[in-house]
């Protein structure tokens, strides 16, 4: 779960973050309203691959119809698969 810190006791935490970060991002807050997010080095490492990945809009474009497919149920079975690919 998120967790919503505000930024005086932003200040206070950040050592201890370093040692304990989760896999949650930490939302950092500023009179309640937030501004600013705390990750951790391997999550913003993922997104930034992530976004990479969908920045090939050719990819993106078979990742959506494949999406669109599933949620129509649209599926084959992994064997079927496999025989398809040549496996």
């Amino acid at each position: 779960m998120t967790k919503y810190l505000n930024i005086t006791e932003t200040g206070q935490k950040l050592v201890e973050w370093s040692e304990q970060m989760t896999d949650e991002p930490i939302i950092i807050t500023k009179e309640g309203q937030p501004i600013m997010v705390a990750l951790n080095y391997a999550q913003i490492e993922s997104w930034l691959e992530t976004l990479d990945i969908l920045q090939d809009k050719e990819f993106a474009e078979i990742l959506s119809e494949a999406i669109q497919q599933d949620q129509s149920g649209q599926r084959i079975a992994w064997e079927d698969a496999k025989k398809q690919l040549g496996w």
